[in-house]
């Protein structure tokens, strides 16, 4: 080694945890009970749900659709039976941890505004990555668009998002009959 490789490495060494990001760290190694990732998704401002053996627990992520539905007055208070938060179940699975994710959106909705489900074990590499993009597509998720497609239908028949919401179309009514039968004269039983 030189002396500029030992520099570099003493540098990185003190510069690097500094420039870490709470997104960037790793999940905490296996202990067999879910406790230290409930504390790790915690750190990363999860909030615990359910809880309900030392091999599974649900955590939502408050800061989605930009916090507004993590408040004693929320603001969409009539729509929010149809939003889905950024939600995680872990499962322990043989000897793997899984994370099984609702996507922040709607339930009912288009492709673009839609809460989609997606399932990696805690432990694989690009995990850390998936997090941190689910919780920012999250928070930057509009409650306005949102409640715009619930309100008015699915946006655009091809799922565009650069036209409109449109609604459905409505069959044409047919005009109501009533059937006759023959031989009663004497008016409706």
């Amino acid at each position: 080694m030189t002396i500029l490789d030992i520099a570099r490495t003493r540098i990185r060494a003190v510069i690097d945890p500094i420039l870490t990001t709470r997104h960037d760290e790793l999940p905490p190694p296996d202990d067999g009970t879910v406790d230290p990732l409930l504390t790790y998704f915690q750190w990363r401002g999860w909030t615990i749900v359910n809880r309900d053996t030392h091999t599974t627990a649900v955590l939502s992520y408050p800061a989605s659709f930009q916090g507004a539905l993590d408040t004693d007055d929320r603001r969409l208070a009539a729509l929010d039976d149809n939003l889905q938060e950024l939600e995680v179940e872990l499962v322990l699975r043989g000897n793997h941890w899984n994370a099984h994710f609702s996507s922040c959106g709607a339930l009912i909705g288009c492709a673009r505004h839609r809460s989609i489900p997606l399932v990696m074990g805690v432990h694989a590499l690009p995990f850390t990555a998936v997090l941190g993009d689910l919780e920012r597509q999250a928070r930057r998720r509009q409650p306005r668009d949102i409640a715009h497609c619930l309100l008015f239908g699915a946006c655009s028949s091809q799922d565009t998002p650069s036209q409109p919401c449109l609604l459905p179309r409505v069959a044409p009514d047919e005009p109501a009959a009533l059937p006759v039968l023959p031989g009663h004269g004497r008016g409706a039983e």
